[in-house]
């Protein structure tokens, strides 16, 4: 592990020293972003007749009979709204965007304004249905659009910063959970689900040594660097700490169904994925996002239906930017990928994203379908990604060994991969304004990053003599300090990752 890090170090000067032009491929070809379409029904006052439409591209095969038409708009505002007014207009938000989640109904649209929300009485975290079984509430098709400005007469996701950031609470909930499903055998209309423009952050929540380059227990890499490293769930600080929770905790939930989307987002900070989500039958697309220092895995999607409809599931997930992401502990033992290929779903296409400095490997192949049929019948689809920095770029299953680490130049070698493989390369010379563009102390804590592993042994601990009396083992405790561990990235330079490579990662919102 210690070698793989020095070798680490020597990628970051191959980005600078390798020759040659970016080509220009597979560029953005007229990517709308249907968040700028609701803004021009709010300005023109016809925002209640007009569902959100579709990316061009998009699949709308949902395996139901009908999707559902349009319903109500309504606006969100903590600054200028009221706890009491209806939502039904700009001049009359509401305050909560729970309430107003509550309120609506299927195929809503909820436009949020800038801000920090909370949930209900700043709870810490925002839900939509809890449970999708036919015996609880199961949710509803809405969409969620935030970056408006107060008035609602602009629309900047960079400017006008919609997030759910905790500070203090205590909760165990993701920051946002999202059910939209029906029960099985249901044949009735369905429609859209839309997350876009929000920034997830539990960085002012998790818990942290405090940053001391002085002691190295706290695994503060340098200078610059926010705070010492993460502290891991049922562990027992040691040292100075901020922060309130360390249980594991999502950033975004879903169990959903139907035409989906999220977009636009940023997952920051997120101490047990950015995105986790079950998908039945439909498509799901996740795109123009950016994921930095999230734990255990930055996506991870997983088919929820029957075999026999396998094929009516689908997942896009493309121009993503997946940065820094931390195994489960500070072992580094597990998990730590940016994107994870799973079961129960037909077609994955995994394209055009940016994957750099993910602490076990950028993309995993390693699940197969127990019904040999539904096997061979998946898509697991990566072509034209860039990858700079992981531990591994693909990490494959080998059957009846360990997995296999797969570099971007030979994963058309990999047989679990296809029928798209084309075009996965090293982030090319050149890219000076993305690599800028990363919080300059972190990259080069991570580029240094070492791992020390040291044990001891005392006899006569009390432990050890009342072992020997019964003859049991004796025991011995083992110390892992790493230089750094899932330490708190700075938020607002995760927004500086859009638009920085064109045509691959997160893209310039619109």
């Amino acid at each position: 592990m210690r070698k793989y890090y020095k070798i680490l170090a020597l990628v970051l000067v191959a980005l600078v020293t390798f020759g040659g032009q970016m080509q220009a491929q597979n560029l953005l070809r007229g990517l709308k972003q249907t968040a700028q379409k609701a803004a021009k029904e709010v300005k023109n006052g016809t925002a209640n007749t007009n569902a959100p439409a579709n990316k061009p591209g998009s699949s709308t095969n949902t395996g139901n009979a009908a999707v559902a038409t349009a319903g109500k708009t309504f606006y969100v505002s903590q600054t200028t709204g009221s706890a009491r007014a209806d939502g039904l207009t700009p001049t009359t938000a509401m305050k909560d965007l729970q309430k107003a989640i509550d309120t609506a109904q299927d195929n809503d649209i909820i436009l949020v304004a800038e801000g920090n929300y909370l949930g209900n009485m700043d709870r810490g975290y925002i839900q939509n249905g809890k449970f999708a079984d036919a015996t609880h509430d199961m949710g509803k098709f809405i969409s969620i659009y935030g970056g408006y400005s107060t008035d609602f007469s602009e629309r900047d996701i960079l400017k006008h910063i919609t997030k759910l950031q905790p500070t203090d609470q205590k909760f165990t909930a993701p920051l946002m959970n999202v059910n939209a499903r029906r029960p099985y055998g249901y044949s009735g209309p369905v429609g859209n689900v839309v997350i876009d423009g929000l920034v997830f952050d539990l960085g002012e929540n998790n818990i942290y040594y405090v940053a001391n380059v002085k002691e190295s227990a706290t695994g503060t890499p340098n200078e610059g660097v926010l705070t010492g490293r993460f502290v891991e769930p049922d562990s027992q600080p040691k040292y100075p700490y901020e922060g309130t929770l360390n249980g594991d905790e999502y950033g975004l939930h879903m169990d959903v169904e139907g035409n989906v989307r999220i977009s636009n987002c940023v997952f920051v900070n997120c101490r047990d994925y950015g995105i986790q989500a079950l998908m039945g039958k439909g498509h799901m697309e996740i795109c123009n996002n950016v994921f930095v220092a999230c734990r255990y895995a930055a996506c991870q999607v997983k088919g929820n239906t029957n075999d026999a409809g396998i094929e009516f599931v689908s997942l896009d997930f493309h121009h993503n930017t997946v940065l820094f992401t931390w195994t489960r502990t500070k072992a580094f033992e597990d998990m730590g990928q940016g994107f994870r290929f799973m079961n129960g779903i037909r077609t994955i296409d995994v394209h055009n994203n940016i994957f750099g400095c993910n602490s076990n490997c950028a993309v995993e192949r390693v699940y197969y379908e127990s019904n040999k049929q539904m096997e061979a019948l998946k898509q697991s689809n990566l072509y034209d990604n860039y990858y700079f920095a992981n531990r591994r770029d693909l990490e494959i299953a080998a059957m009846g060994a360990s997995t296999i680490s797969v570099p971007a130049a030979r994963i058309e070698e990999a047989e679990q991969i296809g029928p798209k493989y084309e075009g996965n390369v090293e982030l090319p010379a050149g890219n000076d304004d993305f690599i800028n563009a990363i919080d300059q102390p972190y990259l080069e804590g991570f580029m240094s990053l070492t791992i020390i592993s040291s044990q001891s042994y005392n006899a006569n601990s009390a432990a050890n003599q009342v072992n020997r009396m019964f003859g049991l083992n004796q025991q011995g405790s083992e110390t892992v300090r790493p230089s750094m561990y899932c330490n708190k990235y700075p938020w607002m330079k995760a927004l500086d990752l859009f638009g920085k490579v064109p045509g691959y990662g997160a893209q310039m919102p619109e």
